[in-house]
């Protein structure tokens, strides 16, 4: 089976934990009475009479005795007597083929003697029994991907999204799993669609915040990231976020002034990358002093020189005025860089000694 087996084991005990099956010592309960799926398929005059049926069915010999198969399958199951309950499984599903009992524990069965054929045989075949459980739905989808049959496990979370569209976990997860693909506008409109049924989800903007991001899809990032930040206005590392993508989308001011709060309340927060960018917004809108100040931090926080940092502090110091200084830096730089064109410009505009 796959290398990832604690993953597979922690899907099949989600799977698992809902149905009246597993260490529980509740009775059996065979598909065709499942309480999940009457309470969530609509109460037609078709689903009402299903239901009467349901009802002179239950208690049938034929019944009974399935449910009795299953405990025994589960009793040896739990000694490790596979091949027993293999044996046992299989005479139910003779006196009861839509028995979901048979399936779920076949499913473990199968994933522990390393059969991955049937484990996936099996998975199907609970995901047709339980049509209108979103769970099952979401948590065989989950099992789908991770024996990579990836189509299965996302129609499986279509399902489970089409059955309960208010559950943003099945969208995030649905959304998480495009992505690990690499289908990422899938995972993007997937994320939408929840959010415009969920407009006050706290999770939903973070999502769409970082599928943005990293499509560098900025501007559109940084309008999610704002939602973030007004949900929690004290958590720094969404808030850096929005200042990078503020930056990136080229709104500098407002860039600057969420990366002055992230240092304010967190000093070291700021990584280099976002030092750079925080000293750059602070150039770019005349706040040259500020600028000054995080360039020469940077640089003297870094034993190994920067190009572009020493480029930015030498330009800084140019349009202060402070020509001497702006001379000693360019000079130290050039003797790392002597043939760089960009530096070589900077030097153009000191004035002549």
């Amino acid at each position: 089976m796959a290398s990832n087996n604690c993953s597979y084991l922690r899907s099949l005990l989600q799977l698992f934990c809902f149905a009246p099956l597993l260490c529980c010592g509740c009775q059996l309960v065979p598909y065709s009475t499942s309480s999940s799926v009457m309470n969530q398929a609509p109460e037609t005059k078709d689903s009402q009479q299903e239901n009467l049926n349901v009802e002179k069915t239950s208690d049938s010999p034929f019944n009974l005795k399935a449910n009795e198969l299953v405990q025994q399958a589960l009793g040896h199951y739990s000694n490790g007597e596979l091949k027993q309950a293999k044996i046992l499984l299989a005479s139910a599903r003779e006196i009861d083929p839509g028995h979901i009992g048979t399936f779920e524990i076949e499913a473990q069965l199968s994933y522990d003697m390393g059969d991955q054929n049937q484990f996936l045989q099996s998975l199907r075949a609970i995901r047709a029994a339980s049509p209108h459980d979103s769970e099952k739905q979401s948590a065989i989808g989950t099992l789908f991907f991770q024996a990579g049959r990836t189509e299965e496990g996302i129609s499986c979370l279509k399902r489970a999204i089409e059955l309960k569209p208010y559950n943003e976990d099945y969208a995030l997860k649905l959304a998480a799993f495009y992505e690990q693909t690499g289908m990422t506008d899938e995972a993007q409109n997937v994320l939408l669609r929840a959010l415009h049924t969920t407009p006050g989800s706290r999770r939903l903007p973070i999502a769409l915040g970082r599928v943005c991001e990293a499509n560098q899809q900025w501007d559109q990032a940084r309008i999610y990231y704002a939602m973030v930040v007004n949900h929690f206005p004290k958590n720094h590392v969404w808030r850096k976020h929005f200042a990078r993508c503020l930056y990136h989308s080229e709104h500098y001011s407002e860039a600057f002034e969420q990366f002055s709060l992230c240092q304010k309340n967190d000093p070291e927060s700021l990584s280099l990358s976002e030092m750079i960018a925080f000293g750059d917004s602070a150039l770019r809108i005349g706040n040259l002093e500020k600028a000054q100040h995080l360039f020469d931090q940077i640089s003297a926080n870094h034993k190994s020189q920067l190009l572009h940092v020493e480029i930015l502090r030498g330009l800084c110091a140019i349009n202060r005025g402070q020509n001497i200084s702006a001379k000693t830096i360019i000079d130290t730089a050039r003797t790392k860089w002597p043939t760089d064109p960009t530096l070589l410009q900077v030097a153009s505009l000191l004035p002549a000694q």
